[in-house]
Order: structure tokens, then sequence, then C-alpha cells
């Protein structure tokens, strides 16, 4: 299978990010924030398609916030502690799911906590 990509267009330039190296994306103000190894990268986008588009390794557990599971470190019910060492909210509303979306995605991986 393909290794998902994600899209930036910033100052009339196209550029493919693997999903794979972002920890998380965070939406504020039609802005979108990527989380990667070695830089952040804001652009304009909307959360809710690249929700779809990354779906089932990334999941929504906030309105603000999309995850990769890959580097989920801990949850609690309301927060989760990612691997580069941000802790993000969970929605009260989100967490079940993501609970479960957790669980079939560390089935398929050894590389879960």
């Amino acid at each position: 299978m393909e290794p998902k990509e994600i899209l930036i267009r910033s100052n009339n330039q196209i550029r493919a990010v693997p999903a794979d190296d972002s920890y998380y994306i965070e939406s504020s103000n039609r802005k979108v924030i990527l989380y990667l190894k070695h830089e952040k990268i804001e652009y304009y986008d909307k959360i809710s398609g690249l929700e779809e588009q990354l779906k089932p390794d990334f999941f929504r557990i906030h309105k603000g916030y999309l995850i990769n599971l890959k580097y989920v470190q801990q949850y609690h019910r309301t927060e989760v502690s990612m691997q580069n060492g941000d802790i993000l909210p969970i929605s009260k509303y989100k967490y079940q799911n993501f609970v479960k979306a957790y669980q079939e995605y560390c089935s398929g991986t050894e590389e879960c906590f």
C-alpha cells in the first residue's frame, strides 16, 4: 500500500509531506498546523478534509486536533500524551471512539504502548 501524503499548498507551491512524519494536526481559524518531527508547517486547509484523507491512522480527538495514532504515548480520559511531549485534550464525546480506534490500530501493529 502506498504511504499517505499530505499535500500542502502555500506560497504558490505544493509540497507533499508523508503523513507518517506528522505527530498531529491542529486546526485554528481556517488554518491547520502540522506538527512534524523536525518542523511545524502552517497553511490554509480544513481539518475535516484531512480527517477523511488520513483515516484510519489518524483520529480526531477534539474539534481542533487530529492525531497520528502511531505517536500516542499514553492517554487518559481527558488527554492524550504524544511521543513528541505534547499533551492534547480529548473531547469527552470522542473518548470512547478514540479508545476503540486506538485498539483497532494497535491490533494491526507492534508500535503501541
